[in-house]
């Protein structure tokens, strides 16, 4: 077989450091060696930070953002990305200063029976009326990157002033 496409459904997940670089390494020689496009299914950030060129963040099954890797991590145009990425413990050096996790507000709605209008309304600090009543469409942010969100402009205003 000469498949085209890799899929990796959370390859690493629950490994040691030591093996995940191993599969990882595995997995970049494998698409560099025979051409693959693989899609790298994973909840590590820092590992899909690692392995790809693009990524789509996804939120109840829907994606959200999707875009270059250096982009979307430079600059999340999606409040759940944001948060997704505030969420990411820090290493702190400084003995004086407190590791401070930031968490996402309020619960997952069930998939099942997801709200009306955005899916992430009821936890988005960006969220309006509009994002409660209507689904948002995905609208390019750049050439190669599209946002699923009714406040993305305010939320790349916010995150670039950061």
């Amino acid at each position: 077989m000469q498949p085209d496409v890799l899929i990796c459904d959370e390859p690493v997940a629950s490994l040691d450091v030591s093996i995940q670089a191993q599969i990882i390494n595995l997995f970049l020689e494998l698409t560099r060696d025979l051409g693959l496009t693989t899609v790298f299914i994973s909840h590590d950030l820092s590992v899909v930070q690692h392995v790809s060129d693009r990524v789509a963040v996804m939120y109840l099954g829907r994606i959200v953002e999707l875009g270059p890797v250096a982009e979307v991590f430079g600059n999340p145009a999606h409040p759940y990305t944001a948060a997704l990425f505030g969420s990411v413990p820090k290493l702190v050096l400084d003995a004086d200063e407190l590791v401070r996790f930031d968490t996402i507000e309020g619960e997952v709605p069930s998939p099942l029976s997801p709200p009306s209008g955005c899916y992430y309304h009821p936890r988005c600090p960006l969220a309006t009326a509009e994002c409660r009543a209507n689904q948002p469409v995905t609208q390019p942010v750049s050439d190669l990157r599209a946002v699923a969100c009714h406040n993305s402009e305010q939320q790349l205003a916010k995150a670039s002033a950061i």
